[in-house]
This record gives structure tokens, C-alpha cells and sequence, in this order.
């Protein structure tokens, strides 16, 4: 089937330049990283970025270039398959990562203290400046576009492509690099900048959703709107064990209002059944509006 959306024009609007600009400046921060921290030390990266680490390590390749060039095919199926937009964005991204690292890498201070420190500073900036990619709408090139073509194509999940790609060049690198130490460290590079991306992109803001079930629907919430000034959503249930209709309220509320939400619940109807969890964004009323940063 072929891409409709590839032949749209593409229409260039100013938070097209907006998002274009903090793709450069996350690449560029991924750049520093990765040659200020990862490069010298030696820990092996997942992806491409890792095999031109490792080609780097054995032929005196230049990183950026091979990042680069390692690209180029999946460039290629990025554009035929996942759209024009996600394409120039994700080629955008490698480019000036490609070149921040070859022309720039060179000029900055190489760390080579404990390998350690240039894990968790080195996979600390390399996760914020992907993570500004993401946010975005670009992504990192390599593994991300393999992973988002076999999900279409194949429906797996994005991060067993993803999990299974890292590993192997990871490996790989522990291989050459004659060090199963090194690897250890790259799997603590590689989860690291992950959590960092996550954090970026949805932000530090952790919210916490409610599930209530309860027989007395209307006093729980209406004590929940007026301390904690946050709308209730009621959906009906039906209790299974005992046979009783029951109310699912579904309440988001911040994390230091948990105490207080669990005091209203305990007083409006003591027999009732309450289930929290973590949610990473919380977007309306009360919370943060749709669209904000």
C-alpha cells in the first residue's frame, strides 16, 4: 500500500522552525555527550551509533560520519513507510549530530576519569538531548525507525526491537573491546539515557489516577471536589462476588493530594475499594493545559 501522506505537500508552519531548532540543539547536546563522555572512555552504545563506535575503535573511522552513513537505509525505509514529516525530522536530527560530533567533538575536553561518572554524565546529557528530539516529534534514527517499521509491518512491540537491536551491538562492542566490563556499563548508558528521555519528554510532573469503587458515589465526590477542587468521572460496575451495582469513580490528582484523597474516601464510605497509579501527564482542567510545555 503506498503512503498517501508522503505525497501531501509538506506545509512549513512556525512550529515547524520552533521544533526544527530544538532538534538541533538536542542533537547537539547528544553530540557532547556522547563525545565528551562515551567516545574516550570507551562504553559501548546500542543502535547505529554504537556500531560507528566500534568501526571508530578499529579503522580510526570518524563517529559522525558513520553514524551518518549507517543511516542512509533506514532513512530510506523511514520515508516509505512512517511519512515525510517523520523523515526530514529524523534526517535533521542525525545531520547535526553527525556533524556536531566530527566537527565539534574534536575541539571539546574528553573525560577520562571513572567510567562510572562518564556513564551517568555521559548517558545523562545524551538522554536529555534526544529526549528535546522526541519532544520534538523527531526521533534518533537507527533502532527507532527499525522499531517503528516492524510494529506496522509485523505488530511487535517497539521495545522488543528495540531491547533486542541494543543488546546485540552492545555485545558486539564487549566483544572487540575485549571487556565484559564495558558492557555492563553500556547497559547502565542505555538505561539511563532511557529514563532521562522519559523524563524530558512527559516531564517530572508524576501524577496519581484513582480507581474507586463504591457504594456511595455521590458523597465521595462530592467531598473530592470540594477539598481537592479536581472532577470525579463515574462509571458503573457490578460486583461480581457479591452481586451488588456498584460505582467506579476515576479521579487524577497530585501526588501530595494522595493522603489527603485517601482521608476522604476512608471518611465518605469506609468500606470502599481504592486503586492508585502513577501517571507520567495529566493534561486539563486543574492540571496542565493541552498544548503546554
Amino acid at each position: 500500500m503506498k503512503n498517501n501522506a508522503a505525497k501531501k505537500p509538506l506545509n512549513i508552519r512556525p512550529e515547524h522552525i520552533k521544533q526544527c531548532l530544538l532538534i538541533i540543539v538536542g542533537s547537539c547536546i547528544y553530540g557532547a555527550g556522547l563525545t565528551v563522555f562515551i567516545q574516550p572512555s570507551g562504553i559501548p552504545m546500542g543502535g547505529v551509533a554504537g556500531i560507528a563506535l566500534v568501526l571508530d575503535y578499529l579503522f580510526n573511522a570518524p563517529v559522525g560520519v558513520m553514524n551518518f552513513v549507517l543511516n542512509i537505509p533506514l532513512f530510506i525505509l523511514g520515508y516509505r513507510v512512517l511519512g515525510r514529516e517523520f523523515f526530514y525530522k529524523t534526517l535533521l536530527a542525525i545531520f547535526a549530530s553527525s556533524v556536531f560530533i566530527d566537527a565539534c567533538g574534536p575541539l571539546l575536553p574528553a573525560y577520562s576519569g571513572d567510567m562510572l561518572l562518564a556513564c551517568l554524565f555521559g548517558g545523562g546529557l545524551m538522554g536529555v538531548g534526544f529526549g528535546l528530539v522526541f519532544r520534538a516529534g523527531g526521533t534518533s534514527g537507527g533502532t527507532d525507525v527499525l522499531s517503528k517499521y516492524f510494529y506496522l509491518k509485523r505488530s511487535i512491540p517497539l521495545g522488543t526491537t528495540s531491547i533486542v537491536c541494543n543488546a546485540v551491538v552492545i555485545a558486539g562492542s564487549a566483544i572487540v573491546y575485549k571487556s565484559l566490563e564495558s558492557a555492563m556499563y553500556g547497559i547502565i548508558v542505555t538505561y539511563l539515557s532511557g529514563l532521562v528521555i522519559d523524563k524530558v519528554v512527559y516531564g517530572a510532573d508524576v501524577q496519581k489516577n484513582a480507581f474507586i469503587i463504591t457504594g456511595r458515589p455521590k458523597e465521595i465526590s462530592a467531598a473530592v471536589m470540594k477539598a481537592l477542587h479536581h472532577g470525579v468521572t463515574a462509571l458503573p460496575a457490578k460486583g461480581m462476588y457479591t452481586g451488588d451495582d456498584k460505582t467506579v469513580l476515576v479521579c487524577a490528582v497530585r501526588r501530595n493530594e494522595v493522603v489527603r484523597l485517601k482521608g476522604i474516601v476512608a471518611e465518605a464510605d469506609p468500606g470502599a475499594f481504592m486503586m492508585l497509579y502513577d501517571v507520567s501527564e495529566v493534561l486539563g482542567e486543574g492540571f496542565k493545559r493541552s498544548g503546554q510545555e
